[in-house]
């Protein structure tokens, strides 16, 4: 009898573990799906895209495949690390916008524009879509 439960015990131990650390709402919460993480990369692209652009309408136009690329993005983000990716690729994607701005606005055209925090932005996007 007592090999008998020890039996059912030692079965039912990895059933019991496989639960508590793959079924956890904390181990789903870190993990990056791998569809959030493609369609990241595509928006990733994109927005670079817009930065290299060399006029206005074709930074308009490219900045819009950049909002529809992170609209997907935006849209199969569901887990915590998703969330946090996204906001990375946000943090450019606006750092992007407003340089552009800046750069129409600039009534000074021999003074070169701060591209600094730009560049902080895309780097770190880029080390998250690696």
């Amino acid at each position: 009898m007592k090999v008998r439960i020890c039996l059912l015990v030692m079965s039912l131990s990895a059933l019991i573990w496989y639960a508590a650390v793959q079924l956890a709402p904390s181990g789903r919460a870190a993990t990056v799906s791998t569809s959030f993480h493609q369609l990241g990369k595509t928006a990733l692209s994109r927005i670079e895209s817009a930065q290299d652009s060399q006029s206005d309408a074709e930074f308009e136009t490219r900045v819009a495949a950049a909002d529809n690329a992170m609209d997907l993005a935006r849209r199969t983000a569901v887990s915590a690390a998703d969330q946090r990716e996204f906001a990375q690729l946000m943090s450019y994607m606006m750092a992007v916008k407003q340089d552009h701005a800046m750069t129409l606005t600039n009534s000074d055209p021999s003074q070169a524009p701060d591209h600094n925090a730009v560049n902080n932005a895309r780097t770190a996007a880029e080390a998250t879509f690696k």
